[in-house]
């Protein structure tokens, strides 16, 4: 077979999504391959590297093909069940999810090693729960809408979680007691008495509607005043000028380049809001105000006594005082969305699989509206589309 040239079908040519030539490459593969092992790992690839590319219908195709070849291959189950959950399926797409990634070495880092038994759905009306969070902020503020649902089951839960998000948990569910999370393992809590173990997001599994019910988060009421009189005085003879705050930047290692966008690129928001609205930085870490307000055209506010890497409670706080947040697929957005706060957020094309498929609305936020990129490099698009929302707003 060296050198033999493999000549792809017009109908598959003009079915390639961008240019990938990963794509092109392993639709020939596929094609002169026949061993089971490795027609299914073909396909496994295959799969996702058309869901990187924003293709999730077909990569769900493939991905059901390498399942009825391989079937018990970890990340083909890890990448299956995200596939599930994007397209609705929450229950059966994170028992395959977890049946794969917890067989992977990086899901480790993950993985809290109590020693009690695993929930796995069974009653917990007067037992005692142990919930731990897992991955990031913005993770834990979708799954933690699980601890209510909890709570109303009877359940007594203590949820191990970030610190920084503990005041905005006990606020919204009261009943439940949370606890810093810390590496290694809490020994207080390790030395409990649990009936049993589960992280949030594996919990979705056991319950009804994982995706809908109450906030999972709240702001500090008093904060929240406190910002709106503040931003009231710097410009009294204009009660109604609009409060806006945008994030426009995302620091996750694997995704995070693909998901943030130049600041300069939304100087049309500003100049669609003109005199209207009033700008405020809600990007993390640290930023120079000056250099930010001149890259995107206009002044951009900066609270210097704000920082979310910092402390989240006055971050929610000065969001949920915020008459819309515009805000690419971060931390931001699920805190705006969790706390009801009017969001439009900013999704490549190859979006995450939280968010679902639908063009504009997503299940987990009814306050979200989405815009989403339809090109993996340019977000011209989608800016277009939420400069002429801001504009009829």
């Amino acid at each position: 077979m060296a050198g033999r040239k493999t000549v792809l079908p017009n109908v598959l040519q003009t079915r390639l999504v961008g240019s990938d030539a990963d794509i092109a490459y392993l639709l020939s593969q596929i094609k002169v391959t026949s061993d089971p092992a490795k027609r299914g790992a073909l396909h496994l690839r295959m799969g996702k590297s058309l869901i990187k590319n924003g293709a999730f219908q077909r990569g769900r195709t493939h991905l059901e093909e390498a399942r009825e070849l391989t079937p018990d291959t970890p990340e083909l189950l890890r990448s299956l069940g995200l596939a599930l959950f994007r397209d609705g399926q929450i229950s059966e797409g994170l028992r395959l999810y977890d049946k794969g990634r917890w067989q992977l070495p990086r899901f480790d880092k993950f993985r809290r090693d109590y020693t009690f038994p695993l929930w796995r759905g069974q009653p917990v009306r007067g037992r005692r729960l142990l919930v731990w969070a897992e991955q990031g902020i913005g993770d834990q503020i979708m799954q933690a809408r699980v601890l209510q649902k909890l709570v109303r089951a009877g359940a007594e839960v203590t949820v191990e979680c970030d610190p920084r998000l503990i005041p905005l948990f006990q606020r919204a569910t009261p009943k439940v007691t949370c606890v810093s999370q810390t590496v290694p393992l809490v020994p207080a809590l390790q030395m409990g008495n649990f009936d049993f173990q589960t992280s949030m997001l594996s919990a979705w599994r056991w319950i009804d509607a994982p995706v809908t019910g109450p906030a999972s988060i709240k702001a500090d009421p008093v904060l929240v005043k406190k910002y709106r009189a503040a931003w009231a005085k710097l410009d009294p003879l204009r009660p109604d000028l609009r409060n806006i705050g945008i994030s426009w930047h995302s620091n996750a290692k694997a995704t995070g380049a693909a998901r943030s966008i130049p600041l300069s690129d939304l100087i049309p928001l500003a100049k669609t809001a003109g005199a209207k609205a009033r700008f405020h930085n809600l990007q993390y870490g640290e930023t120079d105000p000056q250099a930010i307000s001149k890259a995107f055209g206009a002044a951009l506010m900066t609270d210097t006594g704000t920082d979310p890497l910092v402390d989240l409670n006055r971050a929610a706080a000065q969001i949920k005082a915020l008459d819309l947040v515009i805000t690419i697929d971060n931390a931001t957005a699920h805190l705006a969305g969790a706390l009801g706060v009017q969001t439009w957020v900013f999704l490549p094309k190859a979006s995450e699989y939280r968010w679902g498929r639908d063009p504009d609305v997503t299940a987990l936020y009814p306050s979200v509206r989405l815009f989403r990129a339809d090109d993996l490099t340019r977000w011209s698009g989608a800016i277009l589309d939420l400069v002429d929302a801001l504009e009829a707003w």
